[in-house]
């Protein structure tokens, strides 16, 4: 797929870090900083959640966000330009300024959890990390629990959608160099997972560490 080309000019590198593989971190971006969700050896996939900074009632909401922007022709389920808030409040929270990759699951919500691997894989609680776990303790500092962990963005997850209904995982088609710049149209509260799927497609088998960035608006 095309680049989506670069519109604005990136700042100064303010900050960097590593997420390790199946594992997560939470993270706060100002109003107009770009953030960056990068690849480090390629083909993994990032678990997404987003917050208003300063009223966690305010998320992002993966259905309004793929209607929206659907409605408006700036984007489709795989790539939009726009995150929207859920409900009733629908501000665009964030917003796409460089997408390397442009296949993303953006129309879904979910997550890998314990009940999930019970019930695909039948592993015991316990014996297998999952996103909505690393989520919920990158999140517990900022006196946010499971239960906030609302709709989240598959970042660089492919998935094919069927007429029927159904959907097929795939392995993600990034490669190292791939990555995804998203300004903060407010300031956001973010949280991350390295996806820990290894008994799936979604990481090709295995899981990786990603990197993010943050430049000064």
């Amino acid at each position: 797929m095309s680049t989506i080309v670069q519109e604005i000019d990136r700042g100064p590198l303010v900050e960097e870090f590593t997420i390790p593989a199946t594992e997560g971190r939470a993270f706060e971006i100002k109003a107009g900083q770009v953030f960056r969700v990068h690849q480090l050896v390629g083909g993994q996939v990032g678990d997404c959640c987003f917050y208003n900074a300063h009223d966690y009632k305010e998320m992002f909401h993966v259905g309004q966000s793929w209607a929206i922007n659907g409605i408006l022709g700036t984007g489709t389920s795989k790539s939009f330009r726009h995150f929207y808030s859920k409900p009733p409040r629908e501000n665009v929270m964030m917003t796409v300024v460089a997408d390397t990759c442009q296949n993303h699951w953006g129309n879904m919500g979910g997550r890998c959890s314990t009940r999930l691997y019970e019930l695909r894989d039948s592993l015991e609680a316990g014996t297998h990390r999952s996103c909505q776990e690393n989520l919920t303790e990158a999140l517990a500092p900022y006196g946010l629990t499971g239960d906030d962990v609302f709709d989240i963005f598959n970042i660089f997850m492919d998935v094919d959608l069927h007429p029927d209904g159904s959907f097929t995982i795939k392995p993600t088609t990034v490669g190292p160099d791939d990555y995804m710049d998203i300004r903060a149209d407010m300031d956001v509260l973010a949280a991350v997972s390295a996806c820990p799927a290894d008994t799936s497609p979604t990481n090709d088998g295995k899981s990786a560490p990603l990197g993010i960035k943050i430049f000064e608006s």
